[in-house]
C-alpha cells in the first residue's frame, strides 16, 4: 500500500453537522409552523430536490422555487430567496471543532488536506472563504461547480488532481457507505466517519497518525 499523502474530508455529517432547520425555512416561505405536518413537508421538499441543487442542475432560486412549489406555495420573492439561501449557507460558518481538531493533526503530522463534498454552488463558495477552511485545507471540491455528485468517478478524479495526489496515496473520509465505495473504486483509501474519536482511533490504527500525536 502507498503511504498516505493526502486527506480528503466530506463536509455533511462530518466537518459540519448541522442541517437546514426545516421550521426555519417554513417561517422564511410565510408558514405556520405550529402544524408539525407543514415543518415535516418543508424538510421532505428541500430533501426531495437536493440532489438536483447539489448536482448543480438548480440555481437558488430554481432549488427554492421547487420546494415553495412543492409546498404549495407560489414563486419566493427576492428578499425571501435571500433569506432562504442564507440561512441554508449560514450552518456552515459552525464547523464541529472535534472534527477540526482531528484535521488539524492531520495537518500537523505533514498530511495535505482537501475538501471533498456534495453542496450547491453557494455552499461550496462560503466554505472556500470561510477562515476556518481557507486556512487549513488545501484544495476544494464541491460538485455544485462540477456538475458532478458523488459517488461520480468523476468528482474523485478531479478532487485527487486538485489536492496534489495520486489516488492511492489519498485517504477519503466521509459518513455515508455509497460515497466511500465510490473512492474505493477510484483508487482511494476510505474511512468511514462515525465520531472525531472513532476516525482518530482507526488513524492511529492505520499508522497514519501517531499515538504520541493525538495524545
Amino acid at each position: 500500500m502507498a503511504r498516505i499523502r493526502a486527506v480528503l474530508f466530506d463536509v455533511g455529517g462530518v466537518l459540519v453537522t448541522n442541517r437546514p432547520d426545516p421550521a426555519n425555512i417554513a417561517r422564511i416561505l410565510g408558514l405556520d409552523v405550529s402544524e408539525d405536518d407543514t415543518v415535516s413537508l418543508v424538510d421532505h421538499a428541500m430533501w426531495f430536490n437536493r440532489p438536483a441543487y447539489d448536482e448543480g442542475t438548480l440555481s437558488d432560486r430554481e432549488f427554492w422555487d421547487t420546494v415553495a412549489g412543492d409546498c404549495g406555495l407560489p414563486e419566493v420573492r427576492d428578499a425571501a430567496l435571500a433569506a432562504l439561501v442564507e440561512e441554508d449557507v449560514s450552518r456552515t460558518r459552525e464547523p464541529e471543532p472535534a472534527a477540526l481538531d482531528v484535521a488539524h493533526q492531520l495537518r500537523a503530522a505533514g498530511l495535505r488536506l482537501g475538501i471533498l463534498s456534495n453542496a450547491p454552488v453557494c455552499i461550496a463558495r462560503a466554505i472556500e472563504s470561510s477562515p476556518w477552511a481557507a486556512h487549513l485545507f488545501d484544495a476544494f471540491t464541491f460538485s455544485g461547480p462540477l456538475h458532478l455528485v458523488k459517488p461520480a468517478q468523476g468528482i474523485y478524479r478531479h478532487a485527487a488532481e486538485s489536492v496534489g495526489a495520486s489516488p492511492e496515496e489519498i485517504l477519503f473520509i466521509d459518513d455515508r457507505r455509497p460515497n466511500l465505495r465510490g473512492a474505493e473504486l477510484a483508487g482511494m483509501s476510505a474511512l468511514r466517519w462515525e465520531s472525531p474519536d472513532q476516525a482518530r482511533a482507526e488513524l492511529v490504527e492505520r499508522g497514519i497518525l501517531s499515538s504520541a500525536v493525538v495524545a
